[in-house]
């Protein structure tokens, strides 16, 4: 027996991903039945998104901090200052994004947000999709799954940042971003330190790691204590925390295609390979997709990458791998010898050929051309858990993410 679909759409996953697609769907005057499944019962202002755009754009409403500088520096005292005429680096907090998203999908009769409802079983049946939850099963004639998965991963990301104040300046200019501070490296890879002034008194510091394996939080919080006390803010007050671990150059989606079934978000390529930055990434998808379900077509995944990026990216992870105790000298290499709007251009998908000439020019050759013929077959480090805080589009390998 045929059943009537509950949904044209269900999203399962309500993070960055699915809150974009379904916001969008919204907005519109008709449109698919759409139901978005979220296993977390609240919003908490967990996330913190970063982009390079001018300094208005379609996205200007979500951004609450813009600077016109950021800097790379190294433990020895070098530092590297970049700006780009016309382009700013800019800041979205999770809790407005969240609150935005929410307030559209909330406007809408055909758009319902699930909170509370995790999503179990994934299978195809006569005319669409089934999705067993704790909350029962749903019928739907299409599904995007954007859930977080647990899999092995070329390198990882893994950071975990604090939201500072105090009554007097912290230690920042408040019109300069630090994009990656203090690097070093060693045989465990690069460490970092990021920070986001947010006014005179107030910043986001976070401390990143990068190598093969993603590390604990428990190991990276008393490592932001001591970067706290170096930096003379050991009695700042805590607002609020971040953290997660980036999962760079992900294999394969594990298992059968599921007829009915694409994937977006981190886990479905929204995370480029060697770069964190994913904001941007996912809003063109979600309007994308969205265009396309408007147009009474199939919902669509990210786009594959470009050959040329995807190779590339390819080449730099694995001569990462291969060497983690030269990462910050690769990327003080890369600020100081790329021109920040090729560098730039590179970290949000826009390179050139020409740019990819000059990165690789600016890199020192031998351990990347011993690349260029290496399979990409390797050793797994454990998998990154699933529903670890991923925060997409933060910093550098250079994110997203």
């Amino acid at each position: 027996m045929i059943h009537a679909a509950d949904a044209d759409l269900v999203i399962l996953g309500a993070g960055l991903a699915g809150l974009s697609l379904a916001a969008r769907l919204a907005r519109e005057c008709s449109g698919p039945r759409v139901v978005l499944l979220e296993p977390r019962t609240a919003y908490r202002d967990d996330r913190s998104w970063c982009f390079w755009r001018p300094e208005q754009h379609d996205l200007s409403y979500l951004v609450s901090r813009r600077w016109k500088t950021w800097t790379f520096s190294d433990v020895g005292g070098r530092n590297v200052r970049h700006q780009v005429p016309g382009l700013a680096y800019q800041y979205v907090r999770g809790s407005d994004f969240y609150m935005s998203a929410q307030a559209d999908i909330a406007e809408s009769p055909r758009v319902e947000l699930r909170l509370g409802v995790r999503a179990g079983t994934v299978t195809a049946v006569l005319g669409g999709v089934r999705v067993e939850t704790n909350a029962g099963t749903l019928l739907a004639r299409q599904v995007i799954d954007t859930r977080p998965r647990a899999s092995a991963a070329m390198l990882y990301q893994s950071f975990v940042g604090l939201e500072l104040e105090r009554d007097r300046p912290l230690p920042f200019d408040p019109d300069e971003v630090t994009l990656m501070g203090s690097l070093a490296s060693d045989a465990e890879g690069l460490r970092f330190v990021y920070a986001l002034p947010l006014g005179p008194n107030r910043a986001i510091v976070e401390w990143t790691r990068f190598g093969t394996a993603p590390i604990d939080r428990d190991r990276l919080i008393p490592e932001l204590d001591q970067v706290l006390t170096g930096l003379g803010l050991a009695d700042a007050r805590r607002v609020r925390t971040e953290g997660g671990v980036l999962a760079m150059g992900l294999g394969r989606q594990a298992g059968l295609p599921i007829e009915g079934v694409v994937h977006a978000g981190n886990a479905g390529g929204a995370l480029r390979a060697a770069s964190g930055y994913g904001f941007l990434r996912i809003a063109r998808w979600a309007q994308l997709c969205a265009d396309r379900l408007l147009a009474g077509r199939e919902a669509v995944g990210h786009p594959e990458e470009p050959r040329l990026r995807r190779t590339f990216d390819r080449i730099f992870l694995q001569a990462v791998r291969a060497h983690p105790e030269r990462t910050a000298e690769y990327f003080l290499a890369l600020s100081d010898g790329v021109p920040p709007a090729a560098l730039v251009r590179f970290l949000s998908d826009g390179a050139r050929a020409a740019d990819y000439a000059r990165i690789i020019s600016s890199l020192p050759w031998s351990p990347f051309i011993a690349q260029l013929a290496a399979p990409t077959r390797f050793t797994p480090a454990p998998a990154a858990p699933v529903g670890a805080a991923v925060i997409a589009t933060r910093s550098t390998t250079t994110s997203g993410q």
